[in-house]
C-alpha cells in the first residue's frame, strides 16, 4: 500500500510540475514585418556578402553602404525571401543604384 501511494505521489507531483512549467513559458510575439526566412538556396547571397563587406570595410557605419543594403533588400524581395515593400518606407528613399565612381564622390564630401 506504501508503494502505491509513493508512486500516486510521484505522478502528482511530475504533473504538478508540468502544468507550472507551461504556465511560467513565455510568450513570444511575431516579428513586425512577419517572417524573414533564410536564403536556403543562396539566391542572395553574393549580394549579402558585398553588404556585410561594405559595413566590414567602413568601420559598421550603415549609412556609408546604403546603395548595397538596398540591393540585397531588394533581391530578398524579387526572390519571395520577405514581403515587397516600397524601399522607400524602408528608408531608402533617394538611394538608388549608383556606380562606385559616384559613392566615392559622395565619401569624399562626407
Amino acid at each position: 500500500q506504501r508503494t502505491g501511494s509513493v508512486t500516486k505521489n510521484r505522478k502528482c507531483n511530475k504533473e504538478h510540475i508540468t502544468m507550472n512549467w507551461s504556465r511560467a513559458s513565455p510568450r513570444g510575439s511575431p516579428p513586425d514585418k512577419g517572417s524573414f526566412p533564410l536564403d536556403h538556396f543562396g539566391e542572395c547571397k553574393a549580394l549579402m556578402e558585398t553588404f556585410m563587406s561594405c559595413l566590414k570595410e567602413n568601420e559598421y557605419n550603415q549609412r556609408k553602404c546604403r546603395v548595397e543594403s538596398r540591393e540585397y533588400l531588394q533581391c530578398r524581395m524579387d526572390n519571395e525571401l520577405m514581403a515587397k515593400e516600397n524601399l522607400d518606407h524602408l528608408g531608402f528613399d533617394g538611394v538608388g543604384t549608383k556606380s562606385e565612381e559616384t559613392v566615392k564622390k559622395e565619401e569624399a564630401v562626407s
